[in-house]
C-alpha cells in the first residue's frame, strides 16, 4: 500500500502536535503499554487533587468529580467509579502562567476511551474531555467540560499559583 500525501500530512500533523508535549517520566512507553497506573516515577503535577464537576459541553456541569494527579498518572474519580476507567499517564507543557495537560484512558472491558485536555492556573483546573465509543457500525463521540478548585497539593515547585 502506498502512502498518499493526505496520509503523510496527517502523520506529520500528529507528530508536530505531539512534539510540543513533554513526555513525563511517569508516562514511559513501557508504562503506557502495560496499563499500569503506578509507574513509580512522579510527574510534575503529582500530589494535586481538584474538586469540581463535569457535564456535557454547553450544559451545566452537574456531576461532582475529583481530578487526581498521582504516580505519574491522571484520573477522574467519577469515571473510575462509574466505568472503571483507570488512571493513565499524563503529558504536560507550560504555556505562560498556565500548565496544560493531556491524558488518554481506555475502558478495560469495551472499545471506549476518554481523552482529557485541560489547563491548570491559579489553583483551578478547567478543560474538556472527549469520550469515544466505537461500535462495529458507528462511532459515538461526546464532549464534556470540567472544572474544579485545588483541594490538595504536594509541596513541590509544580504547584502553580
Amino acid at each position: 500500500m502506498r502512502a498518499t500525501s493526505k496520509h503523510c500530512c496527517l502523520v506529520f500533523g500528529v507528530l508536530v502536535t505531539l512534539g510540543s508535549w513533554q513526555l513525563e517520566a511517569g508516562a514511559s512507553e513501557a508504562g503506557a503499554n502495560t496499563g499500569s497506573s503506578e509507574s513509580g516515577v512522579a510527574g510534575p503535577l503529582d500530589g494535586m487533587t481538584f474538586s469540581g464537576a463535569l457535564g456535557p459541553e454547553g450544559k451545566p456541569k452537574d456531576i461532582a468529580d475529583s481530578f487526581v494527579f498521582e504516580n505519574g498518572s491522571f484520573v477522574s474519580k467519577e469515571c473510575e467509579l462509574r466505568c472503571k476507567y483507570p488512571p493513565r499517564p499524563y503529558f504536560v507543557r507550560v504555556n505562560g502562567s498556565k500548565t496544560e495537560f493531556i491524558s488518554e484512558t481506555q475502558c478495560p472491558y469495551k472499545d471506549a476511551r476518554i481523552v482529557w485536555r485541560g489547563t491548570i492556573e491559579g489553583g483551578r483546573i478547567k478543560g474538556k474531555s472527549t469520550w469515544i465509543v466505537k461500535r462495529w457500525y458507528w462511532t459515538v463521540e461526546d464532549t464534556f467540560e470540567f472544572e474544579g478548585e485545588l483541594v490538595s497539593a504536594a509541596s513541590s515547585p509544580a504547584v502553580i499559583d
